[in-house]
């Protein structure tokens, strides 16, 4: 097992639901700049709200971690992030997907050292609107984050 897999997962067009793609867009432009300076593989893909399409990848690379990214009504002011540990994810209301998380994260769980979704609080998702700003502001939070190795320091949902 090697390195971080960071999932994307989110409708672009949905206003905040794509926070989970803007995770994954702010993170690539940064990774590509800093790099050299980091002792960690960090790789990010844009799932759109098919993450089961990159099961391969997962398969193929086995992450030290794989983190999912995804706008999560979970009762919270807008912005807020929060890890969802396993057994809440069926409870709470996620973006659009094609097949539910809680199924995908059991299909690939051993193919990773460790899981992490990572649930984003939206403002407000309706079509044709753009990511909020006090989403945005989360999403580079959660970006740098990830990068400096403190995702941990994310508060778990009780």
């Amino acid at each position: 097992m090697s390195g971080t897999i960071v999932l994307g997962i989110g409708n672009r067009l949905g206003g905040d639901d794509a926070a989970g793609t803007c995770v994954v867009d702010m993170l690539n432009q940064r990774w590509k700049r800093t790099n050299a300076s980091l002792f960690i593989e960090i790789m990010g893909i844009d799932t759109g709200t098919a993450p089961e399409s990159y099961t391969s990848v997962i398969r193929q690379r086995q992450p030290d971690l794989l983190i999912l990214v995804d706008a999560a009504d979970m009762g919270l002011p807008p912005g807020a992030l929060r890890i969802i540990p396993p057994e809440k994810i069926s409870i709470l209301s996620f973006s659009t997907h094609h097949m539910p998380l809680s199924m995908f994260v059991s299909y690939v769980k051993e193919f990773c050292g460790k899981i992490l979704l990572v649930g984003v609080q939206p403002e407000g998702t309706a079509m044709g609107k753009y990511l909020s700003k006090v989403v945005r502001k989360s999403v580079k939070e959660l970006v740098e984050a990830i990068l400096d190795g403190r995702i941990s320091e994310i508060p778990v949902l009780k």
